[in-house]
């Protein structure tokens, strides 16, 4: 099984695709095509065709990006279009514990996307079949559940209809930081307790076989729904095979149904294996099969349902929780017991309302308004416990050896550990005590600089010590906040260059992911540029949390452990208000343990002159743009390594006449677009260069 699902996940990563170019593609909207806050359009095409030189090919499915005309109505569901635009294929993880959007696309099945809807057409509704079927069955119990619960229904869409997307944001964190997100996303909970509401009334009019067929149809009908999620389809799966085994007068064994349900899920969708809902949905159900026996036999009667399962639950899912989330919920252990019951509760409450208001409206929302008021105290008290202090710590990436360890101390408390249980406590101790030790004793001395890839915006950091300094935060931040969690750093100082989105919009996921901020730098008179306006919120949100806000100019220093930096540009006395916030954009000379590195940001050729200093790496200004990097500049700096942050995808930057330039003056050139990550490592007073798409080191 090991080799065929080698064999399958290798042949589903690897699709064949058309060359990446300017082509036609025609295709039908798979679900509504969305407008997102930064006025792109984004959705997914299915039976999607492309053509370009090399013929017509069809791809499947796709997703698209595009910038709608204003006031323009965005495709819908079953929506044939055409339109001219750039295929591209997505690429993997381009940081260390970044976001790897090529695996993203293809666990749902989509192995290229395109951007772009020049000359788009509509040509009217040709449907999906038997899926714009489901989608329509969907969207009109959506639509009904609106009608019945009101401004309230985000939450039995939630539950009922897996719709978690239209929760507030704040819901979702504060579940969350609880440990109770689990109850948002439709899993082995509500699968079971929806066909056990169901099937109840047939149990005494259907003999065992036929109750299992009607019982598959229902939940094969259900998947569908959901869009065959793997926590549905594992909790299906677990259920039929109970069913079937019980129709069979058969014994069963609750681990070797996981393991089929795992297969069979794995033989159709190999890829799920890298899912988050997947390895979050196996891993707290195997947690349950696992340690219930053993908790059955240290908890009292009465709590070992409520208070066995959730602290099972919790410790399989718990090494994959920090990998993926780097965040574990200690109030969870507490409240989840009360949770998980009082919700099943509400969840019974609203199947019931909603058929009430789906046979008789006024008597649907009658109940609705009573059923809302208590779903929003439930609701309120579990953020509330979740915005407490203590509720979530942040906790850092664990090495391998750290996982094995706690999965053969996991398997020691098992019964397929025939030891005496006190040389199995010995055993797990010794285990966890040398694999997290050797973890917190293990210190990297080096300072090194990275910078990231964040396409064309911005983002770098310098790790002295226990001390990390980020230097602009791009424009989603979400590798920049991932690599700080998953390394258990703080951002000690939180350097904005200026205040542009491609440079300080990721400040926002810094802050919603919980990243620990010490002190925030800007450039004199940052606030009185040409900024975006997004940009102003960001400091407000700053200044609510408390976070200190410190202006920067020449000869302003910031001193680490082993490096200094000081700001080259701008002048103090020479910043104008209403300039374009390029102009003035902080320039850094890092020295970093006795390599010199210039960080110019976004400083514009016509000032970049002031900031030039000697140095041994040049981090290019603006991305490489024409205007910038000059020749008498490059005179001044001579630099031996030049990183240029820029994914070079839109054919303008970097600019060929700076890239030029770069190479008469003697400089490598490393653009994160083709190498991902540049890692600068300092050691005993050399540099060591090291490319993530390109691993080889460089000195």
């Amino acid at each position: 099984m090991l080799f065929l699902g080698m064999l399958l996940s290798g042949a589903a990563s690897h699709p064949a695709l058309p060359p990446a170019g300017r082509c036609r593609v025609e295709g039908v909207a798979e679900g509504d095509i969305l407008l997102r806050e930064d006025g792109t359009a984004a959705g997914y095409l299915d039976k999607a065709r492309v053509t370009n030189e090399s013929g017509t090919q069809t791809v499947g499915r796709l997703y698209w990006t595009y910038t709608p005309e204003k006031g323009a109505p965005l495709p819908r569901e079953g929506d044939a279009v055409a339109f001219e635009g750039w295929l591209y294929h997505p690429r993997g993880r381009e940081n260390p514990y970044g976001f790897d959007f090529r695996m993203h696309l293809l666990i749902r099945g989509v192995p290229a996307g395109v951007s772009g809807g020049s000359g788009l057409a509509v040509t009217g509704q040709t449907g999906r079949g038997l899926a714009s079927l489901v989608y329509g069955v969907r969207e009109a119990l959506g639509r009904r559940m609106e009608e019945i619960f009101g401004d309230d229904s985000d939450l039995p869409k939630a539950l009922l209809l897996g719709k978690k997307s239209e929760l507030p944001p704040e819901t979702v964190q504060g579940f969350t930081d609880a440990g109770a997100a689990h109850i948002l996303a439709v899993s082995g909970l509500h699968v079971a307790l929806l066909a056990a509401v169901v099937m109840a009334p047939l149990r005494r009019i259907l003999r065992p076989g036929v109750r299992f067929w009607v019982l598959a149809g229902f939940l094969l009908a259900y998947c569908g729904l959901l869009g065959f999620s793997a926590p549905v389809v594992r909790a299906s799966v677990l259920l039929l095979i109970a069913a079937a085994r019980r129709a069979a007068r058969r014994a069963g064994d609750r681990l070797t149904a996981l393991a089929a349900a795992f297969l069979l899920i794995l033989l159709i969708r190999p890829l799920d294996l890298f899912s988050a809902g997947f390895q979050l949905s196996f891993c707290a159900v195997l947690g349950i099969v696992l340690m219930m026996p053993f908790l059955e036999r240290k908890l009292p009667r009465m709590l070992r349902e409520s208070v066995g399962i959730s602290l099972a639950a919790t410790a399989g899912a718990a090494v994959p929780i920090i990998q993926i989330f780097h965040r574990f919920s200690l109030i969870g252990l507490a409240i989840n017991p009360l949770v998980c019951p009082v919700f099943a509760l509400l969840l019974t409450a609203y199947l019931a309302v909603f058929l009430a208001g789906c046979l008789w409206l006024p008597a649907g929302t009658f109940l609705a308004q009573y059923l809302n008021a208590a779903s929003r105290l439930i609701t309120g008290a579990v953020t509330g416990m979740g915005a407490l202090p203590f509720a979530a710590v942040n906790v850092p990436a664990l090495p391998w050896y750290c996982v094995a360890a706690a999965a053969c101390a996991a398997a020691l408390a098992t019964r397929f550990t025939v030891w005496p249980g006190k040389r199995k406590a010995a055993a797990a101790v010794l285990l966890l005590t040398a694999a997290f030790g050797a973890w917190r004793l293990s210190v990297f001395r080096d300072v090194q600089y990275i910078q990231l890839s964040a396409g064309q915006a911005d983002s770098a950091l310098i790790l002295d010590g226990k001390e990390t300094v980020v230097i602009d935060a791009g424009e989603y931040g979400g590798d920049t906040a991932a690599y700080l969690l998953s390394t258990g750093r703080r951002a000690d100082h939180l350097i904005l260059t200026h205040l542009h989105a491609d440079h300080c919009g990721g400040v926002k996921e810094l802050m919603d992911r919980r990243v620990p901020i010490g002190t925030v730098y800007l450039p004199q008179g940052a606030e009185e540029h040409q900024i975006d306006p997004q940009a102003l919120s960001v400091l407000d949100a700053l200044r609510d949390r408390g976070v200190p806000i410190r202006h920067l100019g020449a000869g302003d220093e910031i001193r680490l452990d082993r490096g200094t930096l000081t700001v080259t540009w701008p002048l103090p006395g020479t910043v104008r208000p209403g300039q374009d916030a390029n102009r003035y954009a902080l320039a850094l000379l890092c020295d970093l343990d006795g390599v010199r590195l210039l960080a110019c940001s976004d400083v514009t050729g016509d000032y970049e002159k002031y900031a030039a200093r000697d140095a041994d790496i040049l981090k290019v200004a603006h991305h490489g743009s024409k205007n910038s990097t000059g020749a008498e500049f490059l005179a001044a700096v001579t630099p031996e390594i030049a990183i240029i942050p820029a994914s070079g995808e839109d054919g303008r930057l970097p600019h060929p006449d700076t890239l030029d330039r770069l190479c008469q003056a003697g400089a490598k050139v490393y653009m994160t677009g083709e190498t991902g990550a540049v890692t600068v490592t300092v050691r005993e007073g050399r540099a060591f260069v090291t490319a993530y798409l390109l691993p080889k080191e460089q000195e």
